[in-house]
């Protein structure tokens, strides 16, 4: 993101809006994106025990249930109409993509790049939170893994918004990197 990205960022979540991002940057970030979310919140705690009580078991499709994305989202640069996610999630998630497919940002649902898949985490021993079917990927190349938010990544502010509201949480915005994953669970 540009500096002035970054500084009008700052200014929503009421840090000083220098352009540079630190630490305090990073903590009012987090705090303002905690206050969008609904509380109690209504997903689990994002420890594989309290995951699987709420969601079942990893690899279960049958807790997968099917719902249609919005009209324009693209998967490799194919149109796609439907896609599965955990029952417990999927309404919550349609919200947010429904939210982003009527706003200004929706361009980035012509990057969609998946929700299930029954994988542990990259460089990990534990389940993905796609293993649960409880995660939902978007526009993967700037946003890597080992890209950081949002100093180099390109995630829009305004849809890891859309979700917090949802209470999901942004692996950018949480964590400083992997701006495409946004999980349904608690901060």
């Amino acid at each position: 993101m540009t500096r002035e990205e970054i500084q009008k960022i700052q200014k929503k979540i009421g840090t000083t809006p220098d352009g540079e991002w630190g630490p305090k940057s990073h903590l009012a970030c987090k705090q303002y994106l905690v206050s969008l979310m609904p509380s109690p919140s209504p997903w689990p705690k994002s420890d594989d025990v309290s995951m699987t009580n709420f969601y079942g078991r990893t690899g279960d499709e049958t807790n997968l249930v099917r719902f249609d994305l919005p009209p324009g989202t693209l998967y490799e640069g194919k149109p796609v109409r439907h896609a599965r996610a955990n029952d417990r999630c999927a309404e919550s998630l349609s919200r947010v993509l429904k939210a982003i497919a009527n706003s200004p940002q929706k361009d980035i649902l012509k990057k969609y790049s998946g929700i299930y898949n029954f994988r542990k985490m990259r460089g990990g021993s534990r389940f993905s939170k796609h293993a649960w079917g409880a995660a939902i990927d978007l526009d993967p190349d700037p946003n890597g893994n080992k890209t950081s938010w949002p100093q180099e990544a390109s995630m829009p502010f305004e849809v890891i918004e859309a979700f917090a509201k949802e209470g999901w949480v942004s692996a950018g915005a949480f964590w400083g990197r992997d701006a495409m994953h946004f999980e349904a669970c608690q901060p």
